[in-house]
């Protein structure tokens, strides 16, 4: 943070408890705005982190969850096509 509150005096011309302020309720406004799961990555942001660092993180998370439910999905269907035809070839014998 000590990168940005460097930045923002030097800009701004103002004190260091100043743009230390700014840079707290502009942070703040931004994270009010994002969905819950995201707001994590303005603090690693704001704290000299790249946003990318944390999303790769989070995005990963989201794919091994899609991944998890797609295979859940998946099994359930296959249950229900054989319960389907194994009743099917039953009934024809």
């Amino acid at each position: 943070m000590e990168e940005l509150i460097e930045k923002v005096t030097a800009a701004a011309g103002i004190t260091e408890e100043q743009a230390k302020k700014s840079i707290e309720a502009v942070s703040a406004y931004v994270k009010d705005r994002l969905p819950e799961s995201f707001r994590s990555q303005i603090d690693n942001l704001v704290s000299g982190g790249t946003l990318s660092e944390g999303m790769k993180t989070k995005m990963g998370t989201v794919a091994e969850d899609l991944r998890d439910k797609a295979e859940d999905v998946i099994d359930d269907v296959r249950e229900k096509l054989s319960g389907l035809f194994s009743s099917r070839k039953e009934e024809g014998k």
